[in-house]
């Protein structure tokens, strides 16, 4: 590992098993919906909401890409994230996780909006991937916090390399 690698902290040890556990179970959300679209299966839906109207709109795709398979990739690349952080003690792959987990809360939060003031209709999976997501971006900031120190010393330390 080079010198200006960042190390991680204790609280972001403690959160990365939980970030690992909510990375897998986003990833089989989004899995199960990424087979059952490719499949051209009817969607498991319990009698809350509209599971086939919100995964049929044109919302449900980014251009030929379903936004469930965008999701199952963004998870199991925070897995990997994570994993590496966990394995490297290394907090800038966890800088890393967060900053996707971010990415994907805002995406989120969108298709939120989407379900409820256009669409009128609730997906209970979307539901429980928004909040799968929430969480996990909650867990990966208190370790982000809770690395700060070395991660502002690995910044500090990167741009006293330039000089």
């Amino acid at each position: 590992m080079s010198g200006h690698t960042a190390r991680l902290g204790r609280a972001a040890g403690v959160a990365l098993p939980l970030a690992a556990a909510l990375s897998l179970a986003g990833a089989g959300i989004a899995v199960y919906l990424t087979v059952v679209h490719f499949a051209h299966q009817p969607i498991a839906c319990s009698a809350i909401g509209n599971c086939e109207l919100v995964n049929s709109s044109q919302y449900a795709k980014v251009g030929a890409i379903p936004v469930a398979l965008l999701g199952a990739v963004a998870y199991l690349s925070v897995l990997a994230l994570v994993a590496g952080a966990w394995l490297r003690r290394d907090a800038t792959l966890l800088l890393g996780a967060w900053g996707l987990a971010l990415a994907s809360f805002a995406f989120s939060m969108y298709l939120t909006y989407i379900e409820l003031r256009v669409l009128h209709a609730v997906c209970v999976y979307c539901v429980a991937s928004a909040s799968v997501v929430t969480l996990l971006l909650a867990a990966l900031s208190v370790g982000v916090w809770g690395a700060r120190d070395e991660l502002l010393g690995a910044a500090a330390g990167a741009v006293e390399g330039e000089h």
